[in-house]
């Protein structure tokens, strides 16, 4: 007999809806203060937020690493409930759960400087 799990996000999908709590209003200005601080040290101009599973890739043009942790947040809000916001164990990504439609879905917000072209 083969017992399936399913792979690790599964399981990690599993254990964030089951043992965390959505972020409260009271901590959320404490993850905005960390996410600015991690765009002024990690990220000189554009940065990603990506979700492959639900294929949503928001691209942010920094001019003002507060203002842009602000607008994170709050795209985070308006896709769903907001679960863990936290810097990936090696620190150059965040990583944040939001529930969707009662399915939970992992974000990760990195530097994109890289990635851009620009062309004048």
């Amino acid at each position: 007999m083969d017992l399936s799990m399913g792979n690790l996000y599964d399981i990690n999908k599993q254990m964030i809806k089951q043992n965390l709590h959505p972020l409260t209003h009271m901590e959320l200005p404490n993850k905005q203060t960390m996410i600015a601080d991690w765009f002024t040290h990690n990220v000189d101009q554009y940065g990603m937020m990506l979700c492959h599973e639900q294929r949503d890739y928001t691209i942010f043009h920094l001019g003002n690493s507060k203002i842009a942790a602000k607008e994170v947040i709050e795209c985070c809000k308006n896709r769903g409930e907001i679960y863990g916001i936290d810097l990936t164990e090696n620190k150059d990504a965040i990583e944040i759960w939001i529930e969707i439609e009662n399915e939970m879905y992992c974000y990760y917000l990195f530097g994109y400087d890289a990635a851009v072209i620009e062309c004048f």
